[in-house]
């Protein structure tokens, strides 16, 4: 079975409309009909129909096509993985890290293992949750550590590295300043500064207001920048926190208030793909990165 059907029969899916398929893949509509029928003949069945509203795929068509479109994809996360091999032969390890995860774990966790590893290469790439995860699936990335389990978790084979509770901090002057533990109704018509809609936490936050039954109004911020906090606590408002980051920032008298819901949690996780295959070093990488787990 050739690649290049393959790929145009998912681009003709795409469009539904050969011409239109055609011009994106600078080939003639003939020869994108002619590969459309020799996939056709190699599978035994017509893949689309024509109809008065245009072109559709037949009800084999609509089966095969998520399968075809894994088969690219892992072909195609193939090919970059090879492209990123050195001529030296060493296969550097590309990791997307989740937004301060790594640093939650230890700050010199990459620094430590290339040393003891001094052959490997590591790329980490910083980004929010859900672009992170989305590169391991893309084939961008070949591992992920990531909060919380991953959207897609059929896709992934995930550990939990460290359990990590979600903290509102205020400072002394805020009316929750004196709870030690929080519900989410106490949060009912608040304005709570968290990460954007990149991130898990800000969804959910949003589906437990909205199973509480309470309005919550969610900032965005851009992330735990010692200005950023410096305004929220002078202007009596609450984040979304975690650990003792608040301290480290310099602002040793805010509050830190957890959740009695444990489901909100910054727990943070170490993920890959099902089907991914490991090279030597990246078992090795892996064992490094399990030797982190807490419980």
């Amino acid at each position: 079975m050739e690649y290049r059907n393959l790929y145009y029969f998912l681009h003709l899916c795409k469009d539904m409309n050969y011409s239109m398929a055609a011009g994106k893949l600078y080939i003639t509509q003939q020869a994108l009909s002619k590969s459309i029928k020799a996939l056709e003949r190699e599978l035994g069945s017509p893949l689309f129909s024509k109809t008065p509203a245009g072109l559709r795929l037949t009800p084999y068509g609509e089966a095969v096509y998520p399968i075809c479109r894994e088969m690219i994809q892992h072909f195609e996360a193939g090919l970059q993985k090879i492209n990123s091999i050195s001529r030296d032969g060493i296969a550097p390890i590309r990791l997307a890290i989740s937004y301060q995860s790594a640093d939650s774990l230890s700050f010199s966790l990459l620094e430590d293992f290339m040393r003891v590893h001094p052959h490997t290469r590591i790329l980490p790439e910083a980004l929010p949750d859900l672009p992170a995860e989305e590169a391991v699936l893309s084939g961008k990335a070949d591992f992920v550590l990531t909060i919380g389990i991953p959207q897609k978790k059929e896709f992934f084979h995930y550990e939990r590295i460290r359990p990590l509770p979600l903290c509102i901090l205020v400072g002394p002057n805020h009316p929750l300043s004196q709870k030690k533990v929080l519900r989410m109704q106490d949060l009912d018509h608040m304005e709570l500064h968290c990460a954007g809609s990149q991130f898990k936490t800000y969804h959910l936050l949003k589906r437990k207001a909205e199973e509480a039954g309470i309005t919550l109004t969610l900032i965005p911020t851009s992330g735990y920048l010692y200005a950023t906090y410096k305004n929220i606590f002078t202007t009596n408002q609450a984040i979304i926190g975690v650990g003792d980051s608040h301290e480290e920032l310099g602002f040793p008298n805010a509050r830190q208030l957890p959740f009695e819901d444990p489901e909100l949690n910054w727990d943070i996780y170490f993920c890959y793909r099902k089907d991914y295959a490991f090279t030597l070093a990246e078992r090795e990488f892996c064992q490094y990165i399990l030797g982190f787990r807490s419980h």
